[in-house]
């Protein structure tokens, strides 16, 4: 392999690893708050029950949506980047004080302003990615990626979470806040937007003993369409529809965790330490499945993948039912635990590929040079359809019981489970097409 290749290959590590550590830190930021959230209740002065914590997360979820229009645009305008270091610069900021509030506006304020920043996040991945990886690359780079967040959220869940044995919820985000803008500034220096020269040919298809080369890639459909020449094109699409449907509920289903240490105090009784701890089964499952989701989505075609993914939403489904009845199965102690944290476990375990790896592959092949303002669309209807479920979702848990909340969210899944499926159907259509005409 000559130089340049090596160079490149060297440069190219570099850089996942430096967007595997931005990204890990930014999905601290995300969750800390939510694991301050018992805390947060069980301080009577604060006066925040579990209604007014279901209208935070839905100010939190309306600022991520913000966000990812505003992020989007910013990244395929100034560079994934640029776009990047400062959203997580202003998100450790907004946890700084989130963790001062003393009143439901001032939570609801700070989580909005977090979120929004964190929303930089996927859009500046996308566009760096565009630049540093080759299309048959694709999932196994957004699998690896995607274990960050895992990363992230496991170190909110558990390592975070468990200082609040010994420091108070706000000493906790304080910390989170001076790693992040540590983090920010390490990302500022190590970071590059795309490589000194082009990208290997994708040459997985040559024989051994062929030197790969250096080259630019081919020119995308929408190339040299302006944004609003492009969004027609997004909107007619039913590719585009799958996918934004499928998404409005998996975001739904992914935003069950920031409940789930809430649901274990109520239902078994668990202290705050105890809660977050437990709720780290979700995260880790999440962590295992999609690090073998993304090599496995490269590999398999996208029929068989579509069956894969049903599948796997469909012991999702089970997951959230067996959950909604687990009250009546009167379990005490360490069993009842036990099979919670089973349950999250598996429940992580089917839910984080189908969340994180088709819409990622799809908004790079199908966006080109917009694919980080198509990310934000995607996102953002996935965001928009969470901020209206529990904006409700906390009077649902609070008047009319977990269970009924659990039924709820077994519905949302059941419709994902439908528009994964034929949008993966979909996209095994396309590729037939598109080989035979090339």
């Amino acid at each position: 392999m000559n130089t340049k290749i090596s160079n490149y290959r060297r440069q190219q590590v570099t850089t996942i690893g430096t967007m595997y550590i931005g990204y890990a830190m930014s999905m601290v930021l995300r969750m800390i708050p939510t694991v301050a959230g018992t805390s947060i209740r069980d301080e009577a002065a604060l006066g925040i029950d579990l209604e007014s914590w279901g209208r935070v997360l839905a100010a939190g979820t309306c600022g991520a949506l913000t966000g990812k229009f505003l992020c989007g645009w910013a990244a395929d305008k100034f560079g994934g980047k640029r776009t990047f270091t400062i959203a997580l610069f202003v998100a450790s900021l907004f946890v700084g004080l989130f963790a001062m509030s003393s009143s439901l506006i001032m939570f609801q304020a700070t989580f909005f302003v977090t979120l929004m920043a964190q929303a930089a996040g996927w859009p500046s991945m996308t566009k760096i990615i565009v630049n540093w990886v080759a299309p048959k690359q694709y999932g196994r780079v957004w699998g690896i990626l995607s274990t960050s967040s895992r990363v992230g959220t496991l170190t909110a869940t558990f390592v975070l979470g468990s200082l609040l044995a010994w420091i108070s919820w706000r000493g906790m985000l304080w910390i989170a806040s001076a790693a992040g803008m540590g983090i920010a500034v390490f990302y500022a220096i190590a970071m590059k937007d795309k490589p000194e020269e082009g990208i290997p040919d994708d040459d997985s298809a040559a024989p051994a003993t062929t030197t790969p080369t250096l080259a630019a890639k081919a020119p995308h459909a929408f190339e040299g369409l302006t944004l609003l020449q492009t969004l027609p094109h997004f909107f007619a699409s039913l590719r585009f529809w799958l996918i934004s449907g499928s998404l409005m509920g998996l975001t739904i289903l992914w935003d069950f965790l920031l409940m789930v240490p809430m649901y274990l105090q109520d239902t078994l009784a668990l202290d705050t330490a105890q809660a977050s701890r437990a709720a780290s089964a979700f995260p880790l499952g999440s962590l295992i499945s999609v690090l073998i989701g993304g090599f496995v989505f490269d590999r398999l075609d996208r029929k068989t993948m579509a069956w894969v993914m049903a599948g796997l939403l469909l012991t999702a489904t089970c997951c959230l039912l067996v959950f909604a009845t687990l009250p009546q199965w009167h379990l005490t102690g360490t069993t009842a635990m036990l099979v919670s944290l089973m349950l999250l476990f598996l429940f992580g375990l089917c839910l984080s590929p189908c969340y994180y790896i088709p819409a990622s592959v799809f908004s790079i092949d199908f966006g080109g040079p917009h694919s980080g303002f198509l990310v934000a669309i995607l996102d953002a209807m996935g965001f928009a359809a969470t901020a209206a479920f529990y904006y409700f979702g906390g009077g649902i848990a609070q008047n009319s019981g977990w269970s009924t909340f659990l039924f709820v969210l077994a519905a949302v899944c059941l419709w994902s489970l439908f528009a994964t499926f034929f949008f993966m159907q979909r996209e095994a259509r396309n590729l037939r097409r598109r080989t035979v005409t090339a």
